[in-house]
C-alpha cells in the first residue's frame, strides 16, 4: 500500500490559515491559487508544503474508527438519554468501553 503524501483537506486549511489564496489542492499535492503568488507567499507556501504532515488529526481518525465500529450519533445520544433520565448507564458503559479500547490504539 502506498503511503499517503498529500491531505487534502488538511493542507488547504493550512494554507489558507496562512492567508494564501489557496483555492483547491488535489490529492496529487498540486495547489490552485485564486492568483499569482508574491515572492513572500511563494515562500510560505513552499515551507508550509514542505512540513505538510497528511496524518490525519487524532480525532478525526477516533471518530471515524467510532462510525466503523458501529458507534453512530444516534446511538451515543440514545445511550446518553438513558443514563440521564432513566438512571440506567448500561448502554453507555458499553459505548465507553468499545470508545476506550479504539482510543488506546489511535494516539
Amino acid at each position: 500500500m502506498s503511503e499517503i503524501l498529500v491531505n487534502p483537506a488538511k493542507l488547504h486549511l493550512e494554507l489558507i490559515q496562512a492567508s494564501l489564496p489557496a483555492v483547491s489542492v488535489s490529492s496529487d499535492g498540486r495547489v490552485d491559487y485564486a492568483r499569482a503568488l508574491t515572492p513572500t507567499e511563494q515562500e510560505t507556501a513552499e515551507g508550509i508544503i514542505q512540513s505538510h504532515n497528511p496524518a490525519k488529526p487524532t480525532q478525526e481518525a477516533r471518530i471515524e474508527a467510532y462510525f466503523s465500529a458501529g458507534i453512530t450519533l444516534q446511538a451515543l445520544v440514545f445511550a446518553l438519554w438513558q443514563k440521564a433520565m432513566q438512571e440506567d448507564s448500561s448502554a453507555a458503559d458499553q459505548l465507553q468501553a468499545l470508545m476506550d479500547q479504539i482510543n488506546q490504539t489511535i494516539n
